[in-house]
């Protein structure tokens, strides 16, 4: 009996892959309230193939409050992000998290 519930709850588990497309991770950065900032980190995103899910960026004193979420291509990936991200010239801070 207990080789065949096993057989019955491995086929009911999902691949290892399924719910990868559904976590997210946030970026929040912290960038100067400049023209070319948005774009800037836009283009860093692009540039590391981030699939970017949702954006907002608003003033925030004298910096511009951005939050990146995109889909989650591991730690190594969103580390990799995060330095570039920080290294981009406009940018003052970056964070980087799950999404909830």
């Amino acid at each position: 009996m207990g080789s065949s519930v096993n057989a019955l709850v491995d086929a009911a588990k999902p691949e290892e892959g399924a719910f990868a497309s559904l976590r997210r991770r946030l970026f929040l950065v912290t960038a100067e309230d400049t023209p070319d900032a948005l774009m800037r980190v836009l283009g860093v995103a692009s540039v590391q193939q981030a699939r970017l899910r949702a954006l907002s960026a608003a003033p925030e004193g004298q910096h511009l409050a951005i939050r990146l979420e995109i889909d989650d291509q591991g730690d190594a990936r969103a580390e990799i992000l995060a330095s570039r991200l920080a290294s981009c010239p406009s940018v003052r801070g970056v964070g980087f998290g799950w999404r909830q």
